[in-house]
């Protein structure tokens, strides 16, 4: 057997990381590398969904934390309480980029927040003043108050000046 074979397979003779189809390797999975779990094939993910864990009556103060794919398939990252579920599903989101999913107790997805990509979508925030002020007084005076003399002056007597 040459030191390099022709073929796509390595020294136990199983298939090499490159003949398998193209079709996997940008399917959207979990791997594991030790103790860190790392997200492949990011194009793939519909999204992180936050479920009611279980679906037991017993369970509905503990939530499911789950990267969806596009073809209908969850994998769980994490089951919480409820005072750390929206924390952890909002952090996620934020730092993969991901959209926020809510899933009901019978399936239904819906997303609360759309966004486009990694950009949210939302109301358009207007950040300028457009001449509110402009004929009465200047921008930068804007926050200043004006100076006013009291109703009733105060009047110091006794005062030696010189």
């Amino acid at each position: 057997m040459p030191a390099f074979p022709s073929s796509a397979h390595n020294q136990s003779g199983q298939p090499s990381q490159s003949a398998q189809a193209p079709q996997q390797q940008n399917s959207p999975r979990i791997e594991r590398v030790g103790p860190v779990r790392i997200l492949r094939g990011g194009k793939g993910w519909r999204g992180i969904a936050l479920r009611l864990a279980g679906g037991a009556i017993a369970d509905d103060d503990r939530f499911q934390v789950a990267l969806t794919a596009g073809d209908g398939r969850s994998v769980v990252v994490a089951v919480l309480d409820q005072d750390d579920a929206i924390a952890v599903w909002r952090d996620a989101g934020r730092t993969s980029g991901l959209p926020l999913l809510l899933e009901t107790s019978d399936g239904a997805i819906t997303e609360p927040y759309p966004q486009l990509g990694r950009v949210a979508l939302g109301a358009v925030r207007i950040r300028r003043r457009h001449a509110l002020l402009a004929g009465r007084r200047p921008r930068f005076l804007t926050r200043r108050k004006t100076g006013r003399l009291p109703e009733r002056p105060v009047v110091i007597r006794g005062e030696i000046l010189s």
